[in-house]
């Protein structure tokens, strides 16, 4: 079984109270997760399970 190519997440700050992730994976188009709202909510979404579930949906987790 071959393994899922590796996703890089960078975060990045739009404004104050604007945050994204943008999730570079190689030979794939560039995807931003928006809506978040302070450092914590990059930090929760980064080390919990909204990251996996985002993983699962876009076909890079079992």
């Amino acid at each position: 079984m071959a393994k899922s190519p590796r996703v890089e997440f960078k975060i990045v700050r739009v404004a104050a109270d604007n945050w994204q992730i943008s999730a570079e994976c190689p030979g794939t188009e560039t995807k931003l997760i928006t809506g978040l709202t302070s450092k914590a909510d990059v930090d929760d979404w980064m080390n919990g399970a909204r990251r996996i579930a985002w993983l699962r949906a876009n076909g890079y987790a079992k």
